[in-house]
């Protein structure tokens, strides 16, 4: 795709950052590093960026942009991605081939078995990293964590868009990894669009469910279904208390409680996070399968 195709294209309207004054276009940031010059314009929620190089960057989400650029928490599957793209390679001339990844988001939307906020309340850590909670009026309630490649997010999405003025009468939770880097993709052979479409979406399965299983959950109904409450069961309801062994370089200690909480969550709870598990696994099977 040539940039002054693109540029030409009647879709989309480009604008330069020019100082006023001077009729100069920016070339420098905020903090005054030299930046390229480039042209931008919108169409559906996605980004187009020109640079004087005649790089082209695109930016944003194909769930949204299928849905006009407006919202991405209904189901978009595999067929939906597919019209996406034929749509781009229509109207822009796109070819996935030549659409080289910078950055990649996989994430599913579910109705989960209780509350999005009593889950995203009762995320403590993935892995041995602390969640960190999020709360703004462009991504709504979410809890994330920052790993050397990737971020885990977890999403309350009705709430999302209850702060835009769409009311969602059903609770969705979205489970999420957006990878920043690209190495780990690299090694599956993903490099551009169509890679990813010939890897398979449904190839991601696995590591999506991986990745929920090693969020520490408690599972407040452990509390609702046991008459005498242990001292410990109250520790364990702590997020400091994980945080703590951890900060104490007690990886032993903490390994063996993690797996008495799971093992309580089996026996005594409502087994909410392998619940979960079990609706993301359908959902990604679901949106994966081919339909006429």
């Amino acid at each position: 795709m040539l940039p002054d195709i693109l540029e030409a294209n009647p879709l989309l309207n480009f604008f330069d950052n020019i100082n006023v004054v001077t009729g100069e276009i920016k070339s420098t940031n905020k903090i005054g590093n030299k930046i390229t010059p480039s042209k931008t314009a919108y169409y559906r929620g996605l980004e187009f960026k020109i640079y004087e190089t005649g790089t082209i960057i695109m930016v944003g989400s194909l769930h949204k942009y299928w849905n006009g650029g407006e919202h991405n928490y209904n189901d978009f599957g595999i067929d939906e991605v597919r019209e996406v793209l034929n749509d781009l390679k229509e109207k822009f001339g796109i070819d996935p081939k030549q659409c080289v990844l910078k950055c990649l988001e996989i994430g599913i939307n579910i109705t989960p078995p209780i509350e999005t906020n009593s889950i995203l309340d009762n995320c403590f850590l993935h892995k041995t990293k602390p969640f960190e909670s999020q709360k703004n009026s462009f991504e709504g309630k979410y809890k994330q964590v920052q790993h050397a490649q990737y971020f885990v997010k977890i999403y309350n999405k009705a709430l999302q868009y209850l702060s835009k003025g769409i009311k969602i009468e059903t609770e969705i939770m979205r489970f999420e990894i957006k990878y920043t880097k690209m190495q780990k993709l690299n090694r599956l052979g993903i490099f551009t669009l169509q890679d990813l479409m010939d890897y398979g979406l449904h190839n991601f399965k696995k590591e999506l469910l991986k990745e929920w299983h090693n969020v520490l959950f408690f599972d407040k109904t452990i509390l609702a279904n046991t008459k005498d409450v242990e001292k410990r069961l109250l520790k364990y309801s702590n997020p400091n208390y994980w945080t703590g062994l951890l900060d104490q370089k007690q990886n032993e200690n903490f390994k063996y409680h993690k797996k008495q909480l799971n093992k309580m969550a089996m026996q005594k709870g409502n087994k909410i996070q392998n619940v979960v598990c079990r609706l993301l696994s359908e959902k990604i099977d679901f949106l994966n399968n081919n339909t006429t």
